[in-house]
């Protein structure tokens, strides 16, 4: 069995809430993709503190309230 490695591509699925957010989704944050570490709520949850880490395995901390929407990528393959 011989394996091969099929190409992905990453592509837009849907637009959530800070509330609906997963560790490990791919999100659009300030113009970049990246890789969801932890979501926090405020005791009201009314704010959000998102730590994410971006394409250079740097990580970082986006504050939002929860109206604010995330637009979710996943990885799909690609048909040759």
């Amino acid at each position: 069995m011989s394996a091969t490695i099929k190409p992905m591509e990453l592509v837009y699925a849907d637009l959530l809430t800070a509330d609906q957010l997963m560790e490990d989704d791919l999100v659009d944050i300030e113009g970049s993709i990246v890789d969801v570490i932890s979501i926090e709520d405020d005791a009201t949850g009314d704010n959000y503190t998102i730590t994410y880490r971006n394409e250079y395995g740097e990580e970082d901390v986006f504050e939002c309230s929860y109206e604010h929407v995330f637009k979710l990528y996943v990885f799909v393959e690609e048909d040759e």
